[in-house]
């Protein structure tokens, strides 16, 4: 039956408002998707984009960054999430500068651009420096003798392949004679978390500290080699999370001694004999947030590492050791991020079984970081210690000085330079069983020191310590230093 002009046109009106009411529901939908886009707390990373990198493969920048492409990113503090990511990359040591932005795409999307420049990655650096543990010694024990200096030749190619690989080769004559080799790689597998590293070199001495008296170092010099010392060792590396890196290394020691050195020390080696072999084993766990290796203000440091000396009978020691170092650095105003006030706090130990131990193998105050400030000219030896320090620190400034004028080179025509303002103090604590009665006045007993001093910090990799102490014993004295104090 033919419809009739009016039910046609009841029929057209239902078709009509049924499609209008399901393109309204539609653009409903549609609306409502987008307002909820804009409403999410965070942004979809949409790629990650690196430039002003020459060298360096994208992977070895991309390994440092929790965040990848097609991840999301929270929109509160992301300038201070981007700028951990930036301080990560940094601490690879492949780049004078790192800066990580985020560029509006569309929406809630973004990229990540990491804005690099690149260090200088071959350095053959002429070897002039001293031989003593450090500055102050030289200057103000050694009379400023300037035949206690090594001189020749570092040869230092950085980023290797640009994969962030490492060789070093070593030439070094003067107060100490040596040669030495090392490669360095980083990720031996697919997934960048397993590392390798070999190491040989071989020394001598023909002017050598054989004894500590009145805690400080006896010398003998000689037209002889006094000593002559080999030691070869192959380590592993496993580094799953950012932070967290595991080593394991297997060496092999040997060294032997003139007749002189025999005849004023014969406890100089273990077997009080001429010389002295042993393979090692050493376990080492790392873990590192700082914002800044060289020199931290935020985060956290912890070195833990066990090693046994001598495995076997066909070794002359033997000898278990526990190491640690932990730190950690504040950024004292969280509510105000310019408040450039900043304190760090750390402790050192160390412990050794059996207490009985060679004179070349003693650890104590006095070497690398393990030292009390105010007592940098002494030597305190033992076989256990404990440290701990204190420094609060106020920013002067910070800043990026344009070299382009000046510098073609484009690695230093940007020049980061900080300087700051500290006072610190330290306690320390040293344990010798078998201590010389002319030693006796610094160990077995509590050491502290205090002061102020200034610290200089140049591309972020060069840092000067000018320092002024006061040690339990009353005695002040003005400091200089080129090594992180914590």
């Amino acid at each position: 039956m033919l419809l009739t002009n009016q039910k046609l046109r009841n029929l057209l009106a239902l078709i009509v408002s049924t499609f209008c009411i399901f393109t309204y529901l539609a653009l409903e939908q549609q609306a409502l998707a987008q307002s909820n886009i804009v409403k999410t707390d965070s942004f979809y990373i949409k790629d990650v984009l690196i430039e002003c990198h020459q060298k360096t493969i994208d992977r070895i920048i991309l390994r440092e960054m929790a965040y990848k492409k097609g991840d999301r990113i929270a929109k509160a503090n992301i300038d201070s999430v981007l700028q951990k990511e930036a301080n990560k990359i940094f601490n690879t040591r492949l780049f004078v500068v790192v800066d990580v932005y985020p560029i509006p795409v569309k929406g809630d999307t973004i990229n990540l651009l990491v804005s690099l420049v690149e260090r200088w990655y071959l350095y053959p650096i002429p070897i002039f420096e001293l031989a003593d543990r450090n500055f102050n010694e030289w200057w103000k024990q050694r009379n400023r003798d300037m035949s206690r200096v090594n001189y020749g030749l570092r040869l230092t190619q950085e980023n290797v392949r640009g994969r962030n690989e490492t060789l070093k080769l070593l030439v070094q004559l003067g107060f100490v004679e040596r040669y030495g080799i090392e490669y360095k790689i980083p990720y031996i597998n697919r997934d960048q978390t397993t590392g390798l590293v070999f190491k040989i070199d071989f020394a001598q001495n023909k002017n050598l500290a054989y004894r500590t008296d009145d805690n400080k170092l006896s010398f003998l010099r000689s037209e002889d080699v006094l000593r002559e010392r080999f030691w070869t060792s192959l380590g592993f590396s496993k580094r799953k999370a950012f932070y967290n890196t595991h080593h394991f290394i297997a060496g092999f020691d040997y060294q032997s001694i003139s007749d002189s050195i025999y005849a004023l020390n014969p406890d100089y080696l273990n077997n009080q004999g001429r010389s002295q072999r042993y393979f090692y084993l050493n376990y080492i766990f790392n873990h590192d947030s700082r914002d800044m290796a060289t020199y931290p203000l935020n985060g956290s440091y912890l070195n833990f590492s066990v090693a046994q000396k001598g495995l076997s009978n066909f070794d002359d020691l033997h000898q278990f050791e526990i190491k640690f170092v932990g730190a950690k650095f504040f950024h004292l105003s969280k509510s105000t991020a310019s408040m450039p006030l900043f304190f760090a706090t750390s402790v050192r130990g160390f412990i050794s079984f059996p207490s009985y131990r060679p004179y070349s193998e003693l650890q104590g105050f006095g070497y690398r970081g393990d030292f009390v400030r105010g007592y940098e000219l002494y030597v305190v030896d033992g076989q256990h210690f404990g440290i701990w320090k204190n420094t609060l620190r106020w920013r002067l400034f910070s800043i990026r000085a344009n070299l382009r004028k000046f510098m073609p080179l484009e690695q230093f025509s940007t020049l980061p330079i900080a300087a700051y303002l500290k006072t610190y103090s330290d306690v320390g604590y040293i344990k010798n069983d078998f201590v010389a009665e002319s030693n006796k006045r610094l160990t077995n007993t509590m050491l502290w020191g205090k002061g102020i001093g200034l610290d200089v910090l140049i591309y972020n990799s060069l840092l000067w310590r000018f320092e002024y102490s006061r040690n339990r014993q009353g005695e002040w004295g003005f400091f200089f230093g080129f090594e992180a104090d914590f």
